[in-house]
């Protein structure tokens, strides 16, 4: 066996062995981690991963846990994400701080709609009957789909088709009327106000012009998402029970060529 074979095969015993050390050094500070924390010595604590500004509603990307010591733990320290996410700052917390419970509020707790709004996302109003608005029965914290229905003009023909389409999904309610409240349902429903992306309330302005919105209200934990917004007109509702018949396509007229000097044109025989 050569020199340089040796060699390698000491690197990869080597190699081996120190990731055996390695783990056996994790599953070590593992276990005394768990016992601390079984004998109280330990506590699992909320922390801000980034910069929170006050009135901001706290979300999954901006809060994580750390593992210290139980006598650095204030009264009031949140020991787990749910109790955080979701809720909005009442103060400015700073990355890395504990998140205390005097430092968040619950969404029925708001006194203002700019507290409930989710970072990056923008306040809309629309009007909503008791049809689209399903009975009243929507509320704050609710996650709808926007369903329009509106007349597209067809080029060809100079005639408008009835089109039913999902423009929005998952959409937050933050407001029904002027109630905020996850806990409370207004008994008449007059306007919805939700949160959506800046660019999307430009898109459903636009769209409000031209069409009839309806709100089609999803399960709690409903994450299910339809792919291509694939539109509803006659002939997809008549594909979709069979009934569909394809026009028969007339073949073209016949033609004849005519030769003059020295172009050749095409007329119809008719």
């Amino acid at each position: 066996m050569d020199k340089r074979t040796i060699n390698i095969i000491i690197g990869v015993v080597l190699a081996l062995f120190a990731i055996f050390m390695i783990q056996k050094h994790l599953a070590q500070r593992e276990a005394l981690i768990r016992k601390l924390i079984a004998e109280g010595e330990l506590v699992e604590v909320v922390i801000a991963k980034t910069d929170i500004p006050k009135e901001t509603t706290i979300t999954v990307n901006m809060v994580g846990t750390a593992t210290v010591r139980a006598k650095t733990v204030q009264p009031g320290d949140l020991t787990s994400l749910d109790s955080a996410i979701g809720k909005f700052a009442e103060i400015d917390i700073l990355k890395g701080q504990h998140i205390n419970s005097n430092m968040v509020r619950s969404l029925g707790g708001a006194k203002f709609l700019s507290q409930a709004v989710p970072q990056g996302m923008r306040a809309i109003t629309i009007s909503v009957d008791k049809v689209s608005a399903i009975e009243g029965l929507i509320k704050p914290g609710d996650n709808v789909d926007l369903v329009a229905t509106f007349d597209v003009p067809d080029p060809m023909t100079n005639e408008s088709e009835v089109v039913v389409v999902t423009i929005f999904q998952g959409v937050k309610v933050l407001a029904t009327n002027k109630n905020l409240s996850q806990y409370q349902i207004s008994n008449t429903i007059d306007t919805v106000t939700m949160a959506l992306r800046p660019d999307d309330i430009k898109v459903l302005t636009y769209i409000l012009q031209y069409s009839t919105i309806r709100l089609v209200l999803r399960a709690p934990l409903d994450t299910a998402t339809e792919y291509g917004y694939t539109a509803v007109t006659w002939e997809a509702l008549m594909r979709r029970l069979g009934m569909w018949q394809e026009m028969p396509i007339e073949p073209p007229s016949p033609t004849i060529e005519i030769y003059r000097a020295t172009s050749v044109e095409e007329s119809p025989t008719q």
